[in-house]
Order: structure tokens, then sequence, then C-alpha cells
């Protein structure tokens, strides 16, 4: 009957030092994963800092553009000329004078809005990579955990083989030796 009771605590013993190694295991892979969530966190951060750089910049560099651009500096200069007079009473001398100018701003209208559209795609550029960067360090953070976490699965599995393999054995010699 002792042999018994010892069979039964060594039983227990094993099966405490197997959950053990569960929890253990278990929480390895949840630092693993708030490890890799924090990297994830602090790389949108960057992006989204970045984006908003990118944005305040780009008045800036606008003005960059045109200074090395006389042309596109006067279409700029002639565009807020426009606007000023616009805000201003028109006489019938300028209301014919804008007539025959309409067709002169065209191509400043068009000017514009190039510009425009550069500063618009060069944005949305920035933005489209600042999200890929973002998807690339979360994919890489699902593939580490994946694998991490399959690793420990591995481990807990072969010890608690180990342990009932071992259980059994010992169940074995206790059933099988002869009384004393």
């Amino acid at each position: 009957m002792g042999s018994a009771s010892e069979m039964t605590g060594q039983t227990a013993d094993r099966t405490q030092q197997a959950a053990r190694s569960v929890q253990e295991s278990t929480g390895q892979a949840a630092d693993t994963a708030r490890q890799a969530a924090g990297k994830v966190a602090d790389t949108a951060r960057q992006t989204a800092g970045q984006a908003g750089e990118a944005a305040r910049q780009a008045p800036g560099q606008a003005v960059r553009q045109t200074q090395g651009n006389p042309l596109a500096a006067g279409l700029i200069a002639f565009g807020a000329g426009l606007l000023t007079a616009s805000l201003l009473p028109t006489s019938q001398a300028e209301e014919q004078a804008a007539e025959r100018a309409g067709q002169a701003v065209e191509p400043v209208k068009q000017a514009a809005l190039e510009s425009a559209q550069q500063l618009k795609e060069d944005a949305s550029q920035a933005g489209r990579q600042a999200a890929q960067e973002v998807k690339d360090t979360a994919s890489e953070a699902t593939r580490a955990t994946k694998e991490e976490a399959g690793e420990q699965a591995g481990h807990v599995t072969e010890q608690a083989r180990r342990s009932a393999q071992t259980a059994a054995g010992e169940a074995r010699g206790q059933t099988g030796s002869p009384g004393p």
C-alpha cells in the first residue's frame, strides 16, 4: 500500500511539474505577443508622425520648388493679385480687361492645378509607404509570435510525453516487483 501512495505522490509531482511548465510556456508566449504589439504600436506612432510632418512641410516645399522657378513664382503672385483684385468692386474697364485676361489666366490655373496634384501625389505616396511599413511590422510580429507559440507547445508536449512515459514505467516497475 505504501508503494502505491508513493507512486501517486510521484505522479502528482510530475503532473504539477508539467502544469508549471505549461504556465511558464504560456507566460513566455504572452510576453512575446506583448513585445510584438509594442513594436507595432511604436511603428504606427512613428509612421503617423512622419505623415504629419510631411503634411506640415508641404507648404514650405511648394515655396522651395517655386524659388528655383521664377515662372512658377510669377504665376503664384499673379494668382494672388487676381484674388485681391476680385475682392474690390469692379469698373466697366476692369470687366472688359477681365474678359480678355480670362484666356490668359487659364495657363496659371493649369499650373496651380498641376502643383496641387503633385503635392497630393507626394502625400498619398508617403501615406501608402507608412501603411505598408505598419502592415509589414504587424505581419512580422504575428509570424514571430506564431513561431514562438509553436515552439513552446512542442516543448510542453514533449515534457508531458516524457512525464507520462516515466510515470507509466514506474507504475509497471511497482506492479511487476515481488512483494516483501
